[in-house]
């Protein structure tokens, strides 16, 4: 919907002459489906609000017609794509009545729709996904007449996710969250990020079942829907949404003779063209380039939608425009913490063949002295040897959108960490630290590869073998203990036992968020140590990812077996 509107409204600005029509299935058009959830939770009045301008006017049917020029069919649909004679067949959702419409071009921007569940699942307006604006004003309108006293959602990737949020923290609904996988986002984060968001996750109202498989959705004979889970469990509730993913909505594409990528999408040249003359597409249905991988991809997001639109248009009108591709940088917010990436995942990544390293740290988001000084956790992917970048993931309270904005140019660029090392930023103690925390992963990374000071993952603690050292000061490791033995040694003090440790034993390094880790291991190589490394991210880091494989053994012990 973002892209379709966007290449309409572009058309019709570039040229008086361009006579623009929409054709749209459902009632809504131009609104954010990004908000739904913000809608479902109180935060957004009405739905209508989703559609309006920074000015306040709803974006609908005369708004289009009047403001932008363009004519818009609503609840009609697209039933046949005639290419041979330049037209497409119509009729309206409910009714008879087909109808052509012809064109000089043709753009299919028709979007995603929601993975139907695989297993059975009972019909009933107690079940659905939540995609449509009709999910979300269903729930809410049940909500408000204080109906929804349980729920549970199926899925935790990002509408999982933020579902758990907005039927929490207004409505005070008891929610269960299903997911097959081991951790929240499991495409999306690597695990230790993943655990990272998960542990600030304390609602009581908040359920998590993970690594747990569905088996069936069914009815009660009072129609309370029941949840069926593998090993006998069943949990009744007032709602239930499925949040399986989405896919490109390419079926008539498909029947009009359009080549469709291997992920499901229609593909695009950079011109956003098909191999059909005189069509192109845009938006969640479009397969196109992932300038990581340079193979071909899915980018469902709203602000990939809105530039393949605008690039369409350009297209269509003659204009020298190419739409290169995208890395997938994305951002979301759960309760009070923001979580962002672009590029791959170490998984993803190992995946596509790249022989990866890895490095994870914590940072302020401002100078430690600043009263609202925030801390940020990411993790960044890059390849061995070339050290050209791969990914990045971030989540904190702070600034973090903001640094994933430039990370993501970078990564377009087939940039590398020391690029990343070398990177120019705007300092003020009110909103930026004078090292980025950019900057000190490029750093991390090169002392990695270039000095031998390796940085471990919090996932790989409970197969170390080495000996572990704590350099934090006495009253730290009383008040926050390092989980682990450790010999405790303040840096302070640290170069004057040198002597004491054997130069070939493994030594890991610990401190509450990594820096004197990190300083210690510099010391320790530098005085002909060979195996050094400190723990990123610090026991900080550390005490949240272990909260939540202590709650799991099962997973503990596979994070081991991955080292």
């Amino acid at each position: 919907m973002a892209a379709g509107c966007r290449v309409a409204a572009r058309l019709s600005r570039l040229s008086s002459e361009n006579h623009v029509t929409i054709v749209e299935r459902s009632p809504f058009i131009s609104f954010s489906s990004c908000g739904l959830p913000l809608f479902a939770s109180g935060e957004v009045d009405g739905i209508s609000d989703l559609s309006r301008t920074s000015y306040g006017a709803v974006r609908d049917v005369e708004f289009f017609r009047e403001v932008k020029r363009v004519k818009v069919l609503t609840e009609t649909e697209v039933v046949e794509v005639r290419t041979e004679k330049n037209e497409v067949v119509c009729r309206p959702v409910a009714g008879d009545g087909a109808f052509t419409l012809p064109y000089d071009s043709l753009v299919f921007a028709a979007g995603s729709e929601p993975v139907r569940p695989h297993f059975p699942c009972a019909r009933s307006p107690l079940i659905s996904s939540f995609h449509y604006p009709a999910d979300a004003e269903n729930f809410r309108k049940a909500a408000q007449k204080g109906k929804v006293a349980s729920a549970v959602i199926i899925g935790g990737g990002f509408v999982g996710c933020e579902l758990i949020e907005a039927m929490t923290s207004l409505w005070g609904i008891d929610t269960f969250l299903v997911e097959k996988e081991a951790a929240l986002l499991p495409g999306s984060l690597d695990l230790e990020i993943s655990l990272f968001i998960e542990s600030g996750i304390s609602s009581d109202k908040i359920h998590l079942l993970l690594s747990s498989t569905v088996e069936r959705l069914g009815l009660k004979e009072t129609g309370t829907p029941v949840v069926s889970i593998e090993g006998g469990r069943q949990i009744e509730a007032d709602r239930v949404f499925y949040s399986l993913g989405i896919r490109p909505n390419t079926g008539l594409a498909q029947k009009s003779g359009i080549r469709i990528g291997r992920h499901g999408g229609v593909l695009v040249d950079n011109q956003l063209r098909t191999n059909v003359g005189n069509i192109w597409a845009a938006g969640d249905c479009a397969e196109v380039r992932n300038l990581v991988t340079d193979s071909t991809d899915i980018f469902p997001f709203g602000s990939i939608s809105n530039r393949m639109g605008r690039a369409a248009a350009d297209s269509i009108s003659g204009g020298h425009v190419c739409f290169g591709g995208a890395v997938g940088t994305f951002s979301l917010k759960l309760f009070d913490s923001i979580i962002c990436a672009a590029g791959l995942t170490e998984e993803k990544a190992k995946l596509n063949g790249y022989d990866t390293a890895t490095v994870i740290g914590c940072w302020p988001d401002r100078p430690d002295y600043h009263p609202e000084t925030k801390l940020l956790f990411g993790k960044l992917v890059y390849e061995k040897p070339s050290l050209r970048l791969l990914g990045l993931q971030l989540a904190g309270e702070g600034e973090v959108t903001r640094y994933i904005d430039v990370f993501s140019e970078l990564l377009s660029n087939r940039k590398t960490v020391e690029d990343l090392a070398g990177l120019e930023h705007a300092y003020t103690p009110a909103h930026s630290s004078p090292v980025s925390p950019l900057n000190y992963l490029g750093y991390m990374a090169c002392d990695q590869e270039f000095d031998g000071i390796i940085n471990i993952s919090p996932l790989h603690v409970a197969s170390y073998e080495g000996i572990f050292v704590d350099v934090r000061e006495p009253e730290e490791t009383s008040s926050f203990p390092f989980p682990e033995k450790a010999i405790n040694i303040p840096l302070k003090n640290l170069s004057s036992k040198l002597d004491e440790f054997d130069p070939v034993r493994g030594l890991m390094f610990v401190c509450e968020r990594g820096p004197r880790g990190y300083e210690a291991a510099r010391l320790f190589k530098e005085n002909g140590h060979r195996n050094v490394s400190y723990l990123g991210g610090g026991n900080l880091l550390y005490s949240k990812i272990e909260k939540c494989l202590s709650a799991r053994p099962s997973l503990k012990s596979a994070a081991c077996r991955e080292k």
